[in-house]
């Protein structure tokens, strides 16, 4: 219920609307740091600032208004209960912060919140800058909220009447076009019942009992579409019912402080006839309105929010703009809001929409030419959000037009720089995108969606395949025909194995863990190198430049890579799985062992799956093992804790001895119905189930050749313990063998 005490906003009463403390700066003792005031800032004032010549403002990054009318009349009730807003954190930037061109951009407030579109809706006006503004880092949606709710006659709601229907009464209805404009409205006829209900005591009623969507302009309040004679509207009008509905933020724009009843009573009696309130209805309402409007009052006058100021940048010997930039853009990037976290890529897109030149672009906005990348992308199976469009295209542009040097913090506040790639992506997106889709149908075709491991992968490669294929484009028309088929052949084939060594290569070296940012830079100024190299490539030439690039790269991840594949192992058989990637590669790089890696190995109805499993059984290996020991110990003579450390020969444990049947040389990839690794029984006992096999369409011994099995793993029970251990080492040596022969380019793909 509304009390006449103090609206306390996480704030006492106490304390001045203006009054504001100087804080030290963040990380004292540190000279390189950033200063802020803590506040407490009337609610009115935020309010005020945010709609009248609004000079408090929202960086223009891609967070949009989330909250529905439902959300806003729920914050309005929590309001005049005297419940907690919250904080917010604000930035605040002065005229000389930045040259022209700097900061982040920035937006006023909506009036309008149009979700019946592509449109946003219709924003404030902001004062002119220069100016000293406040950005509105945190707490952007509740002021926002606030303000659609006690702005102005026409702020509000723009939705479809599905989405009004649904959020307000709860009723799913079949979607269509018709929409409807709203603002939040006392309604008087439910502020009469629910006086009623509270036995005529003001300060009893629920303000969200009062509280209702309306349509207030009878012109452009709703779409024209004809509707069906049965249509269900979900909202009421004005026009409809005079007298009813009246603007939240006519009541809030009465208030003065101090006003007796008396007084809003005189101030009260012209609105309700403007409204069309009769005079009978007047009379009965006066008394009891004049008495709302001192809850009001009270709400308005001394509700206060608590909120953090940023101070604007101060030149020191310490303390350099670079400076300042990376710190501010280091607190956008760390807010969490609505759940998640902003992003530098964020940042980037807001510079990109402001800077991009639409009419180079087939008339289409940023906004507009990666979302269609995005959607093709997706069409070709990869789920990548808009900020991985961003990534991809930012590091395309530094490596051709910024020498390689990746954008980093303190460039994501210089709208020179920013608005440059803009201008220069926009030139070039009839020819980038097209390129990118044909990279990813390669990818597609390379059958690499599953084990691209980081986009980051993807976009260093994407990059260098747009470098190869644009200057094959440039050149092409200096040779024959015949020429020119022969020279797109050798770099179609350099692309596809490039390809496949690259994506396992920088996987395998582990080069987007730890040393991500690092690795991304260092990779962006190879490539600028390449570049380099590329465009003074002749087509007699380009092949070899193309090589040249191409062993370039690879040098950056084939060590670490072979390093992977000589330490990969595994000593528990629920997690064989990590052999995946490395057999997935080894079952393609010889002819006979995808042919028969690629048969569907399936035993009576059961579907197939393809997955990692042992050649000889864990379970029988355990059991050798223990006969092993027990063997060992038959002839043993020592103490009790003496026996518990006998192990087979050539192994320091028991459990490494059992852990030596998870090593990759007794793993394949198989696409099967039965799982090895949970029986006892042989790999034979299984093949012979199978339709290839049993109907002599395949030779068992083939197949095993094809995949370097022996009898001695296939069918164990007739080898000695010595001989498996051999053979499944000498098979595990064959394996890393062809995997570093594969990453170093001598063997490649087949499938």
């Amino acid at each position: 219920m509304w009390c006449r005490g103090a609206r306390h906003w996480n704030c006492a009463r106490q304390a001045p609307a203006t009054s504001s403390s100087r804080c030290a700066p963040l990380f004292e003792g540190h000279k390189m740091s950033i200063k802020y005031d803590s506040k407490r800032e009337p609610l009115a004032e935020i309010i005020k600032k945010a709609t009248i010549n609004a000079t408090y403002v929202i960086p223009d990054l891609q967070r949009p208004y989330v909250w529905s009318p439902r959300q806003v009349t729920m914050l309005v009730d929590s309001l005049f209960r005297g419940w907690p807003f919250g904080s917010l954190l604000l930035w605040e930037v002065k005229p000389d912060c930045f040259e022209a061109n700097e900061g982040i951009p920035h937006r006023p407030f909506w009036q309008v919140v149009d979700r019946t579109g592509n449109d946003n809706g219709s924003q404030n006006s902001a004062l002119g800058q220069p100016a000293t503004y406040q950005m509105v880092l945190d707490g952007q949606q509740r002021v926002q909220s606030l303000i659609l709710a006690l702005g102005g006659d026409q702020w509000g709601f723009q939705l479809l009447d599905s989405e009004w229907a649904l959020d307000l009464q709860d009723r799913r209805v079949k979607p269509s076009n018709h929409w409807s404009k709203a603002s939040m409205c006392i309604d008087l006829q439910k502020f009469t019942g629910e006086l009623k209900a509270k036995n005529d005591i003001v300060r009893k009623i629920e303000a969200g009992k009062i509280l209702e969507w309306a349509i207030l302009d009878s012109v452009t309040g709703q779409s024209v579409e004809s509707r069906p004679a049965n249509y269900v509207y979900p909202l009421e009008t004005a026009k409809g019912n005079p007298g009813r509905f009246i603007r939240l933020s006519r009541f809030w724009d009465l208030v003065q402080k101090d006003l007796s009843e008396r007084e809003y009573k005189k101030l009260l009696e012209p609105m309700l006839k403007e409204h069309g309130v009769s005079d009978a209805g007047r009379l009965d309402l006066l008394d009891s309105l004049a008495e709302f409007m001192k809850v009001v009052e009270n709400v308005k006058i001394n509700s206060f929010v608590p909120a953090l100021q940023i101070e604007s940048f101060e030149l020191t010997p310490q303390w350099s703009k670079d400076d300042y930039s990376d710190a501010i853009v280091n607190i956008f990037t760390r807010l969490d809001t609505a759940g998640r976290t902003l992003t530098r890529e964020e940042i980037t897109l807001a510079w990109l929409k402001v800077g991009w030149l639409p009419e180079k672009a087939d008339n289409k906005t940023a906004g507009q030419c990666l979302e269609e990348l995005r959607t093709a992308l997706g069409d070709r199976g990869f789920r990548i959000e808009t900020d991985e469009i961003v990534r991809l295209i930012s590091f395309v542009w530094a490596v051709e037009c910024r020498g390689g040097t990746l954008l980093d913090s303190k460039d994501l506040l210089k709208g020179e720089i920013v608005r440059s790639m803009a201008a220069s992506v926009a030139a070039t997106w009839t020819k980038l995108k097209p390129r990118v889709e044909s990279c990813a149908d390669l990818i597609k075709e390379r059958d690499l969606l599953e084990n691209q491991g980081s986009f980051n992968a993807i976009i260093v490669y994407l990059t260098w395949y747009r470098l190869a294929f644009d200057r094959f484009d440039a050149v092409a028309g200096s040779v024959s025909v015949i020429e020119r088929d022969s020279l797109e052949k050798q770099l179609n084939l350099r692309a596809a194995q490039f390809l496949d060594r690259w994506v396992f290569g920088s996987q395998w070296a582990n080069v987007w863990g730890d040393g991500a940012v690092l690795n991304f830079q260092n990779f962006a100024t190879e490539l600028n190198t390449i570049f380099g190299k590329l465009k003074t490539a002749q087509a007699s030439g380009l092949i070899a430049a193309v090589d040249d690039g191409i062993n370039q790269m690879m040098a950056r991840v084939s060590t670490k890579a072979v390093e992977q594949i000589n330490n990969v192992l595994v000593r528990y058989r629920h997690r064989v799985h990590a052999y995946h990637p490395f057999l997935w590669v080894w079952h393609r790089l010889e002819d006979d062992r995808w042919k028969n890696s690629s048969i569907q190995m399936r035993t009576g109805c059961k579907q197939t799956r393809l997955e990692v499993d042992h050649t000889v059984a864990d379970a029988w290996w355990a059991r050798l093992v223990e006969q092993q020991i027990k063997a060992k110990l038959a002839t043993f003579v020592g103490t009790d804790e003496e026996k518990t450390l006998i192990a087979p020969d050539d192994f320091e444990s028991r459990d490494d001895a059992i852990a030596f049947i998870n090593l990759l040389g007794n793993c394949s990839l198989l696409d099967k119905s039965f799982n090895i690794s949970k029986s006892d029984e042989s790999m034979r006992h299984f093949l012979q189930q199978v339709h290839e096999f049993k109907d002599g369409k395949v030779q068992m011994t083939d197949w095993e050749a094809a995949l370097a099995l022996t009898p001695t793993l296939t069918l164990p029970d007739g080898s000695t313990f010595a001989d498996i251990k051999m053979t499944i080492r000498t098979r595990d040596a064959l394996i890393r063998k062809d995997l570093i022969e594969f990453i170093g380019g001598q063997k490649h793909r087949v499938d």
